[in-house]
């Protein structure tokens, strides 16, 4: 039900001053002013037309009355201008409008007296781009230079609660910390963000952490709401770089960035641990990128989304995707974490849908109807809040949203009054109160979102739940275990299977019996790609239905599918696991995709890759609709330790992405335990956290120790498997791989057969010194290539290179001891042993 009336949010929150002589003789003038309502009331009466009279009356209840009336219409009477108006009233009803306006009159004289003499909160409207609060007025705008350096510290703006202030403080800190770890050439970009806190990501943190304060239980801090927000602006920034790569003419270094950027917000949103607000964003990343591509309804550049070019309709569902689900996330997942019921979740997304869109289609100026579906989105938006009674601790809260929306309100309708006296827009009649509801249903028939079921999130820890020193520290024990010398204790305690005549492919395809049902499965949704049929882009579609029916090998489902046989898993647990198992290799055919871009790959299994074929904008975007579609399939499986792990991977790939464009072509300040741990970001984290999540909806405990060894040995055989695929980058050929040979090599990705040649040790002084001189140089000659390979073979790189790898199968074999022995575990041992073995 929309509002009866909607307060004004300027003087709401003005407190009385003054000393009591002085209110009480305000108070005297006001009484007399009273006294005068009889005698005003038959003048205004007799005197004013009733066109000037409808310019008083509320415009939301107004049009809700008499749907047909427009907001134009209505601005068109306060110009005096008869054009959409009603029909004249009964002498009743310009009775009582006009003691309605008598009494309005009235109680706005008396509020004029009443606050002489103090300040007004009655901001002039500011632009759009900055609704959030008028700089202006900010305190301390001269010192805040001083104290935070850069840009200016709008978190300051004294219209904000108090703790809302203080959380956008230490949102720029925490931002700003980010910015130092990450990669030198992705800091500056970081800091800027921090530094500044504006438009849309500086709205966001906003916005959750006043939903945060509006719904939150007593003594229940705001950081939570904090990192939402944070984890929504990073989210928001890394679109805003994809989409923009056609534009940059950087698109290696925008797609990196937005991957870091992404990965950290997916990060943030599983630290958070609750699963509706998870599910919500990760259908939000998955719906934007099908939006954006081809064919999509936010396909084209923000300036051909206005509402007088593609229609109302078509440019309300782009701002929604560019813009508006954005905020929609952020408030029902606010919302979601302060534990309010379904009907306030709804409320508040709708909230932060209409003030979102509002935002997006005010921008444009010079389009009426923009204007005016702006308008009433913003007044859509105070409708929303409008049945929440907040207590006085979070009656602030309650006041800075409504007076976010209230300023979309005021700057578009100024702009739309001045459109209308032009005379381009003179026939320009507006939207309805039923145009516009209609227009607001289907948009919420078209992006629906899953409902508030939370899960268990019981305490996890270790390197697949943990970013912090003390999982650095163990990724480095892994790593070093795997450089040791020596024997592996343990290694044959699971005996290393014998080949049969047909070879190794024969023998895995064999131990693949035990999970052959669950595997079939997988293939069909794989195969079939149902994730994809609702897609709106035909590109989108096209695109997937290729990658996923080009086949490839599969392995990873079967290697979760295997972890679950082998810890005995239920039937019931089997489903789960299935799921997982599919969405385990839709991630890494995400992955693929991205790397295929910055490595600048022409083929991947022997057919072109996406972006030779869509260019790199769409292949981004694909992608990312990957990525999206993975979380919303993991989520979905409601189970937040397993969420948490793949959350983990995702993070593990932003930063493998960028170690590795780090250090292109460099030999010297790389070790291999660099190496390694770029592998395991890039390579066997996923490996790693998809046999932990096996087990852990297999029913095992998510710290115990099987667990933790089934972690392991995914992090072992996801090791060697890319120390493997360095090795046969030198010795098969492009009809094995899929792709040409040596491919790696030529982007500048040194694997371990060139690390270990390039080693002081390993060949003559002059050899080594040639083989650093044609890294230096990007094997720029005619020959270098060559000539590369033959000084790796000198070396014995491809060698010592199969040596580790053999090295950290036999690692994995020792984690399998915890495991009943079963057909199971028998497939994993040759699971392992065929890491080594293929040839492809």
């Amino acid at each position: 039900m929309l509002p009866q009336h909607l307060p004004h949010p300027g003087t709401s929150c003005l407190r009385p001053c003054g000393i009591r002589r002085r209110i009480q003789r305000r108070l005297l003038k006001v009484g007399a002013l009273l006294l005068l309502t009889p005698v005003v009331t038959p003048l205004m009466l007799a005197f004013l037309p009733w066109e000037v009279q409808l310019q008083f009356a509320a415009p939301w209840t107004l049009q809700q009355q008499h749907p047909t009336i427009t907001s134009v219409g209505h601005m068109r009477c306060k110009q005096q201008m008869p054009f959409g108006c009603a029909s004249q009233p009964s002498l009743l009803g310009k009775t009582l409008g006009a003691a309605t306006i008598g009494v309005a009159s009235l109680a706005v004289a008396a509020v004029a007296l009443a606050s002489k003499g103090r300040p007004r909160l009655d901001y002039p409207p500011p632009p759009v781009a900055a609704l959030a609060w008028p700089r202006w007025l900010s305190w301390y705008w001269v010192v805040r230079r001083k104290l935070f350096g850069g840009a200016e510290a709008v978190a300051l703006d004294p219209s904000l609660p108090t703790s809302v202030r203080w959380e956008l403080i230490q949102a720029r800190r925490e931002l700003r910390g980010r910015a130092d770890g990450a990669p030198r050439s992705f800091r500056r970009m970081l800091r800027e963000i921090s530094d500044t806190l504006e438009e849309v990501p500086a709205l966001l943190v906003t916005v959750s952490v006043l939903t945060g304060d509006l719904l939150r239980k007593p003594r229940v801090p705001l950081g939570q709401f904090r990192k939402l927000g944070q984890a929504q602006a990073l989210l928001f920034t890394a679109g805003q770089l994809h989409l923009g790569i056609l534009e940059g003419g950087e698109g290696n270094m925008r797609l990196l960035g937005g991957d870091f950027l992404y990965a950290e917000g997916q990060w943030m949103l599983a630290e958070l641990g609750n699963l509706p607000t998870i599910k919500t964003i990760s259908a939000m990343i998955r719906d934007i990128s099908d939006g954006a591509s081809s064919g999509g309804s936010a396909a084209g550049s923000s300036a051909e989304s206005y509402v007088g070019l593609v229609g109302p309709k078509a440019a309300l569902f782009a701002a929604f995707l560019k813009v508006g689900t954005y905020f929609a996330s952020v408030t029902s997942g606010a919302a979601w974490i302060a534990g309010a019921p379904p009907a306030t979740v709804a409320a508040m997304r709708q909230y932060g849908s209409d003030l979102g869109c509002a935002l997006k289609l005010a921008q444009y100026k010079e389009d009426a109807a923009s204007q005016d579906c702006a308008l009433w989105l913003a007044r859509s938006a105070q409708a929303a809040l409008l049945p929440f009674s907040a207590s006085t601790s979070a009656a602030a809260a309650l006041r800075g949203m409504t007076r976010l929306a209230y300023r979309v309100e005021r700057s578009c309708a100024k702009t739309l009054d001045g459109l209308l006296k032009q005379s381009s827009t003179a026939n320009y009649k507006g939207l309805s109160f039923g145009e516009f509801e209609e227009l607001r249903l289907s948009l919420d028939e078209q992006y629906v979102y899953p409902d508030g079921d939370e899960g268990e999130a019981p305490p996890v820890s270790g390197l697949g739940f943990s970013r912090n020193v003390d999982a650095d520290g163990e990724l480095e024990r892994l790593i070093a275990t795997g450089l040791g010398s020596g024997p592996v204790p343990g290694a044959k305690a699971v005996p290393a299977p014998k080949w049969p005549e047909e070879g190794p492919k024969a023998a895995l395809e064999g131990s693949l019996v035990c999970i052959g049902k669950e595997l079939m499965k997988v293939n069909k949704i794989l195969n079939s790609t149902p994730f994809a049929e609702n897609a709106e882009s035909e590109l989108v579609r096209k695109a997937i239905g290729r990658l996923f029916g080009s086949g490839g090998k599969r392995l990873r489902p079967a290697l979760v599918l295997l972890i679950a046989r082998a810890l005995g898993a239920p039937d019931a647990s089997l489903e789960r696991v299935t799921g997982l198992a599919a969405s385990i290799e839709v991630l890494h055919s995400a992955s693929l995709v991205h790397d295929d871009i910055l490595d600048g790959a022409d083929k991947r299994r022997g057919e072109e890759t996406t972006h030779i074929e869509h260019g790199e904008r769409a292949a981004t975007l694909v992608g990312d609709f990957l990525f999206g579609t993975a979380s919303c399939l993991v989520a979905d499986l409601g189970n937040l330790p397993t969420v948490l792990l793949i959350s983990k991977v995702v993070a593990d790939f932003g930063r493998g992405e960028l170690a590795q464009s780090a250090v292109r072509f460099e030999a010297i300040d790389y070790s291999l335990e660099d190496y390694l741990a770029k592998s395991f970001y890039k390579t066997a984290s996923l490996l790693a956290a998809a046999c932990h999540a096996a087990a852990v909806l297999s029913g095992v405990p998510p710290c115990s120790q099987k667990a933790q060894s089934c972690y392991r040995f995914g992090a072992y055989v996801g090791l060697a498997f890319q120390v493997v695929d360095d090795v046969l980058d030198f010795t098969s050929t492009e009809e094995e791989l899929g792709k040409p040979a040596l491919a790696d090599l030529k982007e500048g990705n040194l694997g371990a057969p060139v690390l270990y040649a390039a080693q002081k040790q390993a060949l003559g002084t002059d050899a080594r010194e040639e083989l650093l001189s044609i890294l230096e140089r990007r094997l720029s000659g005619n020959s270098d290539l060559d000539r590369v390979r033959d000084l790796v073979n000198e070396a014995g790189g491809v060698d010592r290179a199969k040596q580790l790898a053999r090295r950290f199968i036999d690692l994995a074999a020792t984690e399998l001891s915890v495991l009943p022995s079963s057909g199971a575990r028998e497939g994993l041992r040759i699971f392992a042993e065929f890491v080594v073995a293929r040839t492809y």
